[in-house]
This record gives C-alpha cells, sequence and structure tokens, in this order.
C-alpha cells in the first residue's frame, strides 16, 4: 500500500473498531451491567465507565482529560460515584456489560464471527493498540494498564479501546495547540453540521451564555459567521485539524503490515455491519466522513 491507501485503511478500520467500542455507552446490556453496581443516572454511568483507568479521581482531571465536557457535569457525577462504586468495579462492569451486548447480537446475526476470527482480529489490533506513545495521551496510558477479561471478544474490545482513546487524546492535543476549547470545539461541530446545539449544549453542559462567548472568540477569528455558519477558512481548519488527527492516530498501525492491516479492516468489516444492523448504538455522522479530504 502506499501511504494514502495506508492511512484509508487504517482509518476504515478504526471505525470498524469504534463501533464495538461505542457499545459500551449504548447498549442496554452495558447499562445494566452499571445499574447493578447501583449507578443509576446516565452520565454517572458514562463518566464513571470511562473514567475508571484512571482511578479515583477528582473532577477537574476528568474535566481537563475529557477536554469537552462543562466541569459542572462532570461535577455532578465525580467524586461521588466512587462512593457508589470503586473505578476496579466499573472497569470490570465495562467488560461484563460489552460481553452480554456481543452475544446478543451475535446470536442474531448471520455476520457473527466464529472465535478463530475474533482471536486473529484481537491478534493484530493489540498489536497496533499498543505502539502508541503514552506521552500527553492520559486516557491512553491509564487503559494500557486494564487488563482484559480472558477472552477474544474482551482482548478484542480492549484494544478497540486503546485506539479509540488514543485517537481522542491526539485530537483533544490538537485542539489546544490550535486554541479551541471545549465549547468551541462543539461549536464548530454545530457549525459544520455534525451535531445540532441544543443536543451539544444539553449533553456537554454549556450555557447559552458560554456558547456565546465561544462563539464571539470564533467569529474574531473568521472560523464562523455571524450567523454561526462555518466560513470557508473555518471549513479549512476543521478539515486540517481532523486530517492531522487521523494521521497521528494511523501511527498505529505502522506496528503492523500492510497484509496484517488488510486482514484486520476485512475480519472487523462484517462485526461493524451485524452491530449496525442490531440498531444498538444510535445513528450519527462520523466527522471524518463530512472532512476526510479526497
Amino acid at each position: 500500500m502506499d501511504r494514502n491507501e495506508r492511512l484509508a485503511s487504517a482509518l476504515q478500520t478504526w471505525a470498524q473498531l469504534e463501533s464495538l467500542h461505542d457499545l459500551t455507552y449504548f447498549a442496554k446490556e452495558c447499562r445494566a451491567s452499571y445499574k447493578q453496581l447501583g449507578v443509576a443516572d446516565s452520565w454517572a454511568r458514562y463518566f464513571g465507565g470511562r473514567a475508571a483507568p484512571l482511578g479515583r479521581v477528582e473532577p477537574g482531571i476528568v474535566t481537563a482529560v475529557f477536554y469537552s465536557f462543562a466541569g459542572r457535569n462532570v461535577a455532578a457525577a465525580i467524586p461521588s460515584v466512587w462512593e457508589t462504586a470503586t473505578p476496579d468495579q466499573f472497569v470490570e462492569a465495562r467488560f461484563h456489560g460489552l460481553m452480554a451486548a456481543w452475544d446478543r447480537i451475535m446470536n442474531q446475526s448471520p455476520l457473527a464471527p466464529d472465535q478463530e476470527v475474533v482471536v486473529r482480529a484481537g491478534q493484530i489490533a493489540d498489536k497496533a493498540a499498543n505502539n502508541g506513545d503514552t506521552s500527553g495521551h492520559p486516557l491512553y496510558a491509564a487503559n494500557l494498564s486494564v487488563q482484559p477479561l480472558d477472552d477474544p471478544v474482551s482482548k478484542l474490545f480492549h484494544a478497540a479501546t486503546l485506539i479509540r482513546e488514543y485517537r481522542g487524546d491526539c485530537h483533544n492535543n490538537l485542539l489546544a495547540v490550535n486554541q479551541i476549547g471545549g465549547c468551541q470545539a462543539h461549536i464548530l461541530m454545530v457549525a459544520i453540521g455534525a451535531e445540532e446545539r441544543s443536543a451539544a449544549q444539553k449533553s456537554r453542559g454549556y450555557t447559552d451564555a458560554e456558547w456565546m462567548e465561544g462563539s464571539e472568540e470564533l467569529i474574531a477569528r473568521g472560523l464562523i459567521d455571524q450567523d454561526l455558519n462555518i466560513t470557508p477558512e473555518g471549513r479549512a481548519f476543521r478539515s486540517e485539524l481532523e486530517l492531522r488527527t487521523n494521521l497521528l492516530m494511523a501511527t498505529l498501525f505502522d506496528a503492523v503490515t500492510d497484509a496484517e492491516l488488510g486482514e484486520l479492516q476485512a475480519l472487523t468489516a462484517p462485526i461493524e455491519m451485524a452491530i449496525a444492523e442490531s440498531s444498538s448504538l444510535p445513528a450519527f455522522t462520523r466527522t471524518y466522513e463530512l472532512l476526510t479530504p479526497n
């Protein structure tokens, strides 16, 4: 493969693995697994489940590492959630919920892979997932210390999570370098049509005043116009940001050969299709589909 072919293959493989990781946020079995710990609130489950590899952290750390949430939203769940369940219990519940979701989806799908396929996909994905530099990648580094359950699905899910969090850390680093705060990142997402403003503000916790303050700064930089629509300069900026994120993420796959990368892409494609057909994930458009240049 040439450079562009490898990037395209790495990006498609990441997206396929991302669908497996995303089950932990949306599948009913994953919600049930956290509820069994006594965690009823949906955002407490999210923050507790995703932050658990960091340990018993305070809200300021989670706000900084997750980057795109208002601190008040984080503080509503962290650290009080640790009084209900420990980080280790959250980690274990995350795996058990994912395994239950996998069993339901694959038992109902003609696309279900056999165990040998899952084992092989996990082996290749693990090589890529462990190839990252931990410097400046706190969520990736924290998840490196997590031990998956002793089964192929759990190991594949863990590799998918590592790749996902590595990409997220890369993206947040680029946002910070380019002086795009968490609220502004979502203003740009809304401006390019990847989110609805009402949903973004509700889920991330930003007030109207914070949204307008962030918008005014982006207007001054020429990235959005007075109507909060993306400008040509803003679209070019956002596209470049996404491309640079993907290039950094793709370095993980330098640990695998062209043949292995192509094999992993082929092995995980039916898994993504089975998950999509199960309707376990909400419909959404990934920003790379909107912004990756031709």
